[in-house]
């Protein structure tokens, strides 16, 4: 056996990338027909990943109308920032008489990494802080529903690199009460800004739709 993956399983990886990282925008129908035609493989095998996307969470399937990306109302997303702000200040918390981490990952990645996996690493690295396998699983799940989101974040704050580097010197030296200020106040940074960014996660929506129907026009 090669040891290659299938197509499916090619094709899974290629479409969760995909509306993770936000080239597939949030609220988007997903044609399986499209992609299978655009990335030259059979309808099949995309069908087959879109169900486990779908089933995995990280697209969603409606009844006779196929398969979208998520876009998040504001009361969901404000959810998912204050449910990423309660399992951090719990890891905090519970992180009393931590020891400092043998190696910390969010540290130690390539210079070119963005800001927006660097947070990610980072936050994984505290809430290991909990020892609780459960706890970090849950905020693993809110964080990739926040990756595409983390992208546009931006567009409003211009400091994030410094605003992390912050987060890194208190975990480095377990500065739990400093930690924790800013943990929450990162989170409260964007919660502020859910209606800006659920306002351009329709514009992005829109325009895909709009660059869609004139690709479909010029294939005609």
């Amino acid at each position: 056996m090669s040891g290659r993956p299938s197509i499916t399983e090619s094709m899974f990886r290629t479409l969760m990338e995909r509306v993770l990282s936000g080239a597939i925008p949030p609220g988007t129908r997903i044609e399986a027909n499209e992609i299978a035609a655009v990335d030259g493989v059979s309808p099949t095998p995309v069908r087959n990943a879109l169900n486990r996307l779908a089933g995995a969470g990280f697209i969603l399937s409606h009844s006779n109308e196929g398969f979208f990306a998520p876009l998040h109302s504001e009361q969901e997303l404000r959810d998912l920032y204050d449910s990423c702000s309660a399992l951090l200040s719990l890891a905090i918390t519970r992180a009393a008489n931590a020891r400092t981490p043998s190696t910390i990952d969010s540290q130690n990645v390539p210079s070119d990494t963005g800001v927006e996996l660097k947070t990610e690493l980072a936050f994984r690295d505290i809430m290991a802080l909990c020892g609780n396998k459960r706890l970090s699983g849950a905020l693993a799940d809110a964080s990739l529903h926040l990756r595409p989101i983390r992208r546009l974040e931006g567009e409003w704050i211009s400091n994030r690199d410094s605003e992390l580097r912050r987060i890194l010197r208190a975990f480095a030296a377990l500065d739990l009460s400093e930690l924790d200020r800013l943990v929450n106040a990162y989170h409260r940074r964007r919660i502020r800004l859910v209606a800006k960014i659920v306002a351009r996660m329709q514009d992005h929506r829109e325009r895909h739709a709009s660059d869609s129907r004139s690709a479909i026009e010029e294939r005609e």
